[in-house]
């Protein structure tokens, strides 16, 4: 999912589009092989992280906070479904900041939460969330740096927000999942 919002509108519309109820594993795998060339390509452009790399973190800050939230409580949650609810959050943040296109917005948090379900989180947590994404460290000094998009493929890096927006964001990611 991530590599096709941070690739292409195309990417993503074909990926939307898969049914994963009726799996055809050979389109499964032509999926596959093209998210790991997306990545493979960006690493390659930038192997040292300086630019165009920090699109492979979109989604990390938030999941980096939701997986060691979850260790902490015992409960730890693969990588892949903490990238996925942080995107969520991280797509809020880009609609709010860079002007993702809200329809795209629904799209994807539907997409996401269909596959991958929800992280439990209250409004209780959001302090502890914030403080642990504030110690990420990809962050430059006390502030949280994020890799965001203004549309599918369109990177917005090293972006920042206050800590009462990315309140905001979490209260949109438990709206969104039904928490």
């Amino acid at each position: 999912t991530k590599h096709a919002l941070i690739h292409s509108n195309e990417e993503w519309e074909e990926l939307l589009a898969y049914s994963f109820d009726q799996i055809d594993y050979s389109r499964l795998s032509e999926l596959v092989v093209r998210s790991v060339k997306i990545k493979q390509d960006v690493v390659e452009k930038d192997p040292f992280e300086r630019n165009i790399r920090k699109a492979l973190n979109f989604g990390h800050t938030t999941a980096h906070a939701f997986e060691s939230f979850a260790m902490h409580s015992e409960k730890p949650v693969p990588h892949g479904y903490a990238v996925a609810w942080g995107m969520i959050v991280e797509l809020w943040l880009s609609h709010r900041l860079c002007g993702f296109p809200k329809e795209k917005l629904q799209r994807t948090v539907r997409f996401i939460q269909e596959h991958y379900g929800a992280f439990p989180i209250t409004c209780g947590h959001y302090e502890t969330l914030y403080e642990i994404a504030r110690h990420d460290k990809k962050n430059i000094g006390n502030t949280i740096h994020f890799t965001l998009l203004s549309d599918i493929g369109e990177l917005q890096i090293d972006q920042t927000a206050e800590k009462e927006l990315l309140f905001e964001a979490f209260d949109f990611y438990r709206d969104s999942v039904g928490l």
